[in-house]
């Protein structure tokens, strides 16, 4: 073969070549679009909390002593006056003995003293006593009965103090901890429950306080516990706390709820839940799929062809985004988002 054979035969290599790779490259590529329309959604802010009693108090002891029987166990539901932590009663009752003693000697003191002044007031009346005797017999008389109501409010608060020797339930409730045990001495004042009043059960939220200014009193709520995901509760938001926990950044916020036994569930003080609050009522908004978005842009399309542009969001819901800003409704966007570049050529798969 002659140089110019080879020669024309190379160019129509390159020819064939360059006409198949421009081919390659001005192809089409197949993609799936959506067109965006607005849609109604609803903002909601997801939060952990834990599950409060209706009440708790910390319960003390009102004397000393050393514990000689704890008949409630830790969990157990009581009703009112149940006896939690009993106290050994030799001080107590040998105080309400002496007392009852003193009160007795008394009572028999104030019968001498009536019965003298009877007398004295009877020889009065014949003339056998003068005035000035009489009245001190009276004032006798006065003086006993004055000890005998005194002795008389000793015993009783004696008896008092003798009550106290157990700590009891000041309601119906549970008995959430219990801070001593049988041979612990304790001193007036010292804490020896923990105490859960019965009535519905409290949601304590821990609320980052960059998301004070989304709830309110009022909203409504769906609280999950983790040992009954798919049993939501309704509630609502029933107190804002009026302080930041400085250490967490924190607002507590408090949930009433409206059934804390629906759907089976039973809520456990100290039991850890989630809660979904509804921050905003339904409004009309431009959603975009979360898989349209890359980058901060998305991919449009304009003439069947690619073209990028930047876009801004909200948070997501449920897998779509609230358009800000850069898109109208009834853009056709790429979803999802494509590898190509600006201008690249596409072919519309609906």
């Amino acid at each position: 073969m002659t140089t110019h054979k080879r020669w024309l035969a190379a160019a129509a290599v390159a020819l064939v070549a360059l006409a198949a790779a421009g081919w390659w490259f001005a192809r089409a590529t197949p993609v799936h679009t959506v067109v965006l329309t607005e849609r109604p959604v609803q903002r909601s802010l997801v939060v952990t909390g834990r599950v409060a009693p209706a009440r708790e108090s910390t319960l003390a002891s009102t004397v000393t002593g050393r514990v000689v029987a704890t008949p409630v166990a830790e969990g157990e539901t009581v009703r009112a006056g149940a006896v939690l932590v009993a106290l050994e009663p030799d001080e107590s009752q040998a105080a309400l003995a002496q007392a009852e003693a003193q009160l007795a000697d008394a009572r028999g003191q104030l019968a001498d003293a009536h019965r003298q002044w009877q007398r004295q007031r009877a020889l009065q009346a014949q003339g056998f006593l003068s005035p000035a005797a009489l009245e001190a017999a009276e004032r006798t008389y006065d003086a006993a009965r004055r000890r005998v109501e005194q002795t008389e409010a000793a015993v009783q608060q004696a008896r008092a103090r003798r009550q106290q020797v157990a700590v009891r339930a000041p309601a119906e409730g549970v008995v959430l901890t219990r801070l001593v045990e049988v041979g612990d001495a304790v001193t007036a004042g010292k804490a020896v429950a923990r105490f859960a009043w019965a009535g519905p059960a409290r949601v304590l939220l821990d609320l980052d306080e960059r998301d004070v200014a989304r709830v309110a009193v009022g909203q409504t709520a769906a609280v999950r516990a983790d040992a009954w995901p798919d049993a939501p509760l309704a509630a609502r938001v029933q107190r804002i706390d009026t302080q930041v926990d400085g250490v967490r950044g924190t607002v507590e916020v408090e949930l009433a709820l409206a059934d804390a036994a629906a759907g089976g569930v039973r809520l456990l003080p100290g039991m850890t839940v989630s809660a979904e609050v509804v921050t905003d009522a339904p409004q009309p908004r431009l959603l975009l799929p979360l898989s349209a978005l890359r980058d901060g842009r998305v991919a449009t399309v304009v003439a069947g062809r690619v073209r990028w542009v930047a876009v801004e969001t909200d948070p997501a819901v449920d897998g779509w985004l609230p358009v800000r800003r850069g898109l109208a409704a009834g853009v056709e966007v790429i979803d999802p988002a494509p590898a190509l570049d600006d201008g690249a050529r596409v072919e519309v798969r609906r």
